[in-house]
């Protein structure tokens, strides 16, 4: 262990020798390892210790230790660190719930943490804070040997160790030499994974008349121990086995103060297996009272040790404030009724235990007897808690007038910088340790009061960030769309309203042609167009070529400039007959008797019937009574026909028997 080196005196001969020559000797530092010695620890002052690492061992170890003494260790680590201690040797005068000689350890100076007596070697203490406070305390009666631990300090998650050093499998990092030494420094037992059986369970020699066995819960080791400590309420065993069936001690009381504490059975040490406690809290006043555990270790998952909470004086379901089980077991819990009122129960199982709770309560807004009030609703503050640069009092009267600050100026911590109230709670770190932004009650102008009692800019709300820490900056905030959702929801209503336009229009559209079509079949058709809806439809064309009133048509020469085809005359004869344009026909020649038999030819077939087109009628009879004499029907075609090209007459067609009657 490095050190500086010793001097020409060790600590005990020193320490014989105090009342000759009066000579004291310092305990061994470095910057990173603490040797204790004859120090000021038992003095009235507690001995700080900010080495990362060391040993402390009672005064005059391994030899007896003096009578009436009251020793303090404080070691403090990094912020953010855990404190890790492992016993490598004690001995202790033994007594009922270790009211004579004893080592506490805890986390608080005024608050008495675990407390150890005896001869058993206590289990690896690990905190949950970057400190931890030893007190050792000695009576005027009988001495012991002591006791000697290590302990370590760093985070509790560590990427990587030190040379010399286990990293577990939680992240901690403990000395090798912690390792396989049936202690559980780590807190999950991997320290003592893939390690040999103890020596000792293989030379375990059977126990006398008056002695059982048993597997210490501290050393792991089989031992044997006299049958007083058996049902005595506290647990030796690993197994519970001097704790089982045995008569579980009453426990619970009635507390009437306006405030006090009470714990579970044997605290801090095991609770007997079993434990039914119920302790009723009536203050006799109509404010709230407020519950808080500021220790809470309890055994098993789920149900299996609980602590009920009840707003009242009965157990009723609806009543129920708070279950506390194994699992509310790493922070400290507050628990404030409706009234002044509190019913609390606990409960434990026979399978087996854990070192239990201790719990505080008082009126809301009454302070204890050593607390100065803050002043109206307020609250309280202590004397240590007195000008050390963190606010107490949501009105800073616990910071206010300090004598190193000036007036309306509050220290930053004790002995250290002042700011004045502006640069309170403003969002700009006037400490080093950033005390002017902690625990704000009030905000200054232009900035956010968040839940949690800090401060941010106005302008940082609602801005997508977690600025507050707990979300309260973000809450009860309008949705903000992205400006592609919105971009993509007007192109969308867009295409929506153009086709929408379109459907509309077709719609009209197809609306304007039903009620047109409806409007021409409810108008009244004159008399020809009567006629002509109930006249019997003309010959098709198939039926004239069949009669050989006209050629087929693929032979009529289509693409002759000056002359019309036979199928454009029928069409404007139609047009005629209905009124839309006038026709003339021939009316001389071979084509005005072709004209004439293609429109008459049918008039004898059906009275009554309309010619196609209003011409001029036939010619009368010619004087002297003879008819005109048709011309001869025209020979059938006998020849090959001339193939027509729609587009170019340039060629000439084949001479055939028909074409010498050809209007063309």
């Amino acid at each position: 262990m490095a050190g500086k080196p010793s001097r020409t005196m060790n600590p005990w001969l020193c320490f014989h020798l105090l009342l000759v020559t009066g000579c004291l000797a310092d305990p061994q530092r470095s910057d990173n390892v603490y040797v204790s010695g004859i120090s000021n620890a038992c003095g009235d002052v507690a001995e700080l210790v900010r080495a990362s690492s060391g040993v402390i061992t009672s005064p005059g170890w391994p030899f007896q230790y003096p009578s009436t003494l009251n020793c303090s260790w404080n070691i403090r680590g990094k912020p953010g660190d855990i404190i890790t201690l492992s016993f490598q040797d004690f001995e202790l005068q033994g007594s009922q719930h270790c009211a004579l000689d004893w080592l506490s350890i805890g986390s608080y100076r005024s608050l008495e943490g675990y407390r150890a007596c005896g001869s058993a070697l206590p289990a690896p203490y690990i905190s949950t804070q970057d400190h931890v406070w030893l007190h050792f305390h000695s009576d005027r009666a009988q001495a012991a040997k002591g006791f000697r631990l290590s302990y370590i300090t760093g985070r509790a998650e560590a990427a990587g160790c030190e040379p010399g050093q286990f990293h577990c499998s939680n992240g901690k990092c403990v000395p090798e030499s912690w390792r396989c030494n049936n202690m559980d420094e780590c807190g999950d037992r991997s320290d003592e994974e893939r390690c040999g059986p103890p020596a000792a369970a293989f030379s375990f020699q059977p126990c006398a008349f008056n002695q059982f066995p048993c597997l210490s819960r501290y050393t792991r080791v089989y031992t044997c121990l006299p049958h007083a400590l058996k049902c005595d309420g506290s647990i030796d065993c690993q197994d519970l086995g001097d704790e089982i069936d045995c008569d579980v001690p009453t426990c619970g009381e009635h507390l009437k103060n306006f405030y006090g504490s009470f714990n579970s059975p044997n605290y801090p040490d095991f609770y007997p297996p079993g434990s039914n406690c119920t302790w009723i809290i009536d203050t006799g006043d109509t404010r709230k009272v407020v519950l808080r555990f500021t220790d809470l270790k309890l055994d098993g998952t789920g149900y299996g040790d609980y602590v009920k909470v009840y707003d009242g004086l009965t157990e009723a379901p609806r009543r129920l404030l708070r279950v506390l089980t194994a699992f509310d077991s790493r922070a400290p819990v507050v628990v404030v009724s409706t009234s002044g009122r509190l019913r609390v129960h606990f409960y434990a199982d026979k399978i087996n235990a854990a070192r239990g709770f201790n719990a505080t309560y008082q009126v809301e807004g009454f302070c204890l007897p050593w607390e100065v009030p803050c002043g109206g609703d307020w609250g309280c503050y202590s004397e240590a808690q007195r000008c050390d640069g963190y606010w107490h009092c949501p009105n800073g009267r616990d910071e206010l007038n300090c004598s190193s600050c000036q007036e309306e100026e509050f220290p930053c911590s004790r002995h250290g910088a002042c700011y004045p109230r502006s640069d309170r709670c403003n969002y700009q770190n006037r400490c080093p340790n950033g005390s002017d932004e902690k625990n704000c009650y009030f905000c200054q102008p232009g900035n956010f009061h968040c839940k949690n009692n800090r401060c941010v800019f106005e302008s940082w709300v609602c801005d997508a960030q977690d600025d507050c820490g707990d979300g309260s900056d973000e809450e009860s905030c309008p949705v903000v769309v992205p400006t592609r959702v919105i971009t993509a929801a007007v192109i969308g209503s867009l295409v929506c309203g153009l086709l929408l336009v379109i459907a509309l229009g077709c719609t009209c559209k197809l609306y304007s042609l039903r009620m047109f079509e409806r409007r021409s079949f409810e108008t009244q058709l004159s008399r020809v167009e009567a006629e002509l809806l109930r006249r019997e439809a003309p010959p098709s064309y198939g039926q004239l070529i069949a009669q050989g009133l006209i050629p087929p048509v693929e032979d009529f020469p289509v693409c002759s400039g000056s002359q019309a085809s036979v199928l454009e005359n029928l069409r404007l004869a139609v047009r005629s007959q209905l009124g839309f344009t006038s026709l003339r026909l021939p009316s001389s020649g071979r084509h005005g008797s072709l004209w004439r038999g293609l429109f008459w030819s049918s008039r004898s077939r059906r009275s009554g019937s309309l010619p196609l087109v209003s011409a001029d009628p036939p010619h009368p009879p010619q004087e002297g009574g003879g008819a005109r004499a048709e011309e001869p029907s025209p020979p059938p075609p006998s020849g090959p026909r001339a193939e027509l090209s729609p587009c170019c007459p340039a060629r000439p067609l084949p001479p055939a028997p028909w074409r010498r009657w050809s209007p063309w």
